[in-house]
């Protein structure tokens, strides 16, 4: 059973986050020092929530216990709760969860836009979840 409650807490922070992004009104890796650090605290914690979704699904509908972030989305596409697309691109985005988390200060501001650019895929998934909840 979803704890719908908790789900709509983090897709409410999730589209807070993104209303922050558009705020910065970052077009190029070549942003400012503020940008960078701003965008990169900002992709961190949706990188975050995005997984707190995911954690929240998986518990839901007893699909077990991931052993690593991207396992949780491999799980969510396995189970047909996220499309093939969706999963790939959540796989990917969540690598960068532990670079910010611990390797920050080898984080170019290159990467940092390279995420930016694909972080949509967070926001396709809390849409996805969405729609899951609806049918319950």
């Amino acid at each position: 059973m979803y704890d719908i409650e908790r789900i709509t807490k983090i897709i409410a922070d999730i589209e807070r986050y993104f209303k922050d992004m558009e705020k910065l009104n970052v077009k190029s890796a070549d942003m400012s020092s503020e940008q960078f650090y701003s965008l990169s605290m900002l992709l961190f914690a949706l990188l975050n929530r995005a997984i707190d979704l995911g954690n929240e699904l998986i518990k839901a509908n007893d699909l077990g216990l991931p052993i690593s972030y991207k396992e949780i989305f491999i799980i969510l596409g396995k189970n047909k709760l996220i499309s093939r697309e969706l999963e790939v691109g959540l796989v990917s985005l969540s690598g960068l969860r532990n670079v910010l988390s611990h390797q920050y200060y080898d984080v170019t501001k290159e990467r940092i836009f390279g995420a930016y650019k694909k972080i949509d895929a967070v926001m396709e998934f809390s849409k996805a979840v969405k729609k899951l909840m609806l049918k319950k």
